[in-house]
């Protein structure tokens, strides 16, 4: 601008003058410029429209003047009749702008700093604990009973489904603990029940710890009832607790095997060898015990199914085990006491005793029936009995009374005859404790007898000299 007011001198001014009078005005502005560069933003106002006449004519003027001064007085100016409508619509847009910016910025932190709540209700804890975890917020977990919610499942929330919650908060969540197993609920009759209707028994009562098991059964039919088993057994069905174990067992019917197992042969094989192929294969086995004078003892005779055919799982099956050589009861009735003695093959007990039925030498009794086959050492052991006729009563005079109870034992009473004694001491000569008379002696007496022994109380008497026998003096020399 000082460059253009230095040139701009009264010479230049007519020189300037003459150019644009010989080009006809061909350098004159073009209205179009004129009116931009007399177009010059006023500041925004709330003014009436006397107050904006009143600026703009003084605008106007002040241009004039203007145009004066810089020698453009002669110049046009042209004022854009839509001038404050565009104006006023420029500003609207600003300002509707403006107020939107405003309120997309507050939405959009609104949004970063809030969350919208879901619905937890029913769903798993861990659900809902992931979920305040992911959106920064914090959790409070309570629980309480509930038989309309399984374990572990949302109760309630604090806060409602698509609720605004802002992050940091806190969030209260009740849980199920299930059913309170401490309630009563009283089994019904399973028996009358079928398999359908137990199971929605246990479903709708919460009775986790009673169980439905399945095992086949030969006799009750598949799907019916076959027992119930509480584990205490001292708690009855009218005070089973949902806390308390029990099982409901139905039957699966009778099991069916394919006929898949090959029988081995087990001639001359060990008892214990099939006792485990028979477990191993669930083959229910029967064990029968012959003598035999071919295979040894514990060893299988024959069996009732064949080598090399097929049977099933608890298959019945029966073999044969040897006991070995049998030895056959004689009759000892036919037998004296010493050939009795010699029978070989037995553990023999011989014993003898009076009877008053039966003469001397004859058979009384013998322990297991003749013809009887025994085996083993166990086995043979057999006694037999034979008679020594009626009771003979011997004469112990001469002898001590302290032998009575010996002697009538070991020749009376041992032997089966129930022969007692009384004493009765008597003034004698011979030294005090002899027997010296007996009621009846040398004599055949019945099996019940008593006698009376006099014994001698002279303890004046000198001893009586007992002889030592030969022998014993040869032993003392």
């Amino acid at each position: 601008m000082s460059d253009f007011l230095s040139k701009f001198n009264k010479d230049n001014y007519d020189k300037l003058e003459n150019e644009q009078k010989s080009s006809g005005g061909k350098n004159e502005p073009k209205s179009e410029n004129i009116q931009e560069e007399t177009k010059v933003e006023p500041a925004p106002s709330s003014s009436s429209n006397s107050e904006n006449q009143t600026t703009q004519s003084r605008y106007y003027s002040n241009m004039a003047q203007r145009d004066a001064d810089t020698g453009r007085s002669d110049e046009e100016v042209e004022v854009d009749p839509d001038y404050r409508r565009k104006k006023r619509r420029k500003q609207g847009i600003i300002i509707a702008g403006s107020v939107l910016a405003g309120i997309l910025l507050f939405f959009i932190y609104y949004q970063m700093v809030h969350v919208k709540m879901e619905d937890f209700i029913g769903k798993p804890v861990s659900e809902a604990r992931t979920w305040t975890t992911d959106n920064d917020l914090e959790m409070e977990l309570t629980q309480e009973y509930s038989t309309e919610y399984e374990e572990n499942q949302i109760i309630s929330q604090s806060v409602s489904e698509k609720d605004k919650i802002r992050k940091g908060k806190k969030v209260q969540f009740v849980s199920s603990k299930g059913a309170d197993p401490e309630d009563v609920i009283p089994l019904p009759d399973f028996s009358l029940l079928s398999q359908p209707d137990i199971e929605n028994w246990i479903e709708e009562n919460h009775a986790k710890n009673l169980k439905v098991v399945h095992e086949f059964s030969d006799s009750i039919k598949e799907g019916e009832f076959i027992r119930l088993e509480i584990r205490d057994s001292n708690i009855t069905a009218e005070e089973y607790k949902r806390k308390d174990s029990a099982a409901v067992f139905l039957s699966k019917g009778e099991e069916v095997f394919a006929k898949d197992i090959t029988v081995p042969d087990f001639s001359n094989k060990p008892k214990e060898e099939v006792e485990q192929w028979a477990k191993t294969n669930m083959i229910e086995m029967e064990y029968e015990e012959e003598d035999s004078t071919t295979v040894e003892a514990n060893l299988i005779i024959s069996q009732s199914v064949k080598a090399e055919e097929k049977i099933a799982k608890k298959d019945q099956m029966k073999v044969k085990v040897s006991l070995g050589k049998a030895t056959i009861v004689p009759n000892f009735g036919e037998l004296t006491p010493d050939e009795a003695s010699e029978q070989a093959g037995l553990m023999l007990s011989v014993k003898q005793k009076f009877h008053s039925d039966v003469s001397y030498g004859k058979l009384i009794s013998q322990s297991i029936e003749a013809g009887t086959k025994l085996m083993g050492q166990e086995e043979t052991a057999v006694t037999v009995v034979y008679s020594l006729g009626r009771p003979y009563l011997r004469d112990y005079r001469g002898q001590l009374d302290g032998d009575l109870p010996r002697l009538f034992y070991e020749d009376y009473q041992s032997k089966g005859a129930n022969v007692n004694y009384i004493v009765k001491y008597v003034d004698s000569p011979e030294i005090k404790g002899t027997i010296v008379g007996m009621s009846a002696f040398n004599q055949f007496i019945n099996m019940t007898y008593t006698v009376e022994v006099q014994i001698s109380r002279n303890d004046s008497a000198s001893p009586i000299s007992v002889p030592v026998p030969e022998e014993d003096m040869g032993e003392g020399e």
